[in-house]
């Protein structure tokens, strides 16, 4: 059985169909939407150490600010410096899943 997807162009035709909008009003929100949740992870830094976005009910995607650190490399037993990042991470809530099983 082959794997269903469900693309960014496929969510924006189905949404223009049924809203009765046009593809290319659609997509612009679609991307600003993104645009947006890109930059407000992108904001996290050492003195806001993480954020937390609900994008559906039961959907979040969460990004913490991991300052630089040194670390010993396994290989080669070096002490290295990581430089700071952003990890983020997505979280389904039960009850999201209770709704896909219901």
């Amino acid at each position: 059985m082959a794997k269903q997807k469900l693309t960014k162009n496929t969510i924006i035709k189905t949404i223009a169909d049924n809203e009765h909008m046009s593809v290319s009003s659609v997509r612009s929100i679609y991307n600003k939407l993104e645009q947006i949740v890109v930059n407000a992870l992108k904001s996290v830094n050492e003195s806001d150490d993480s954020i937390s976005i609900k994008l559906f009910e039961g959907i979040t995607v969460d990004a913490n600010y991991i300052p630089e650190k040194q670390k010993q490399n396994n290989l080669s037993g070096k002490m290295i410096t990581v430089a700071s990042h952003i990890k983020p991470k997505a979280n389904i809530t039960r009850s999201f899943c209770e709704k896909l099983n219901s």
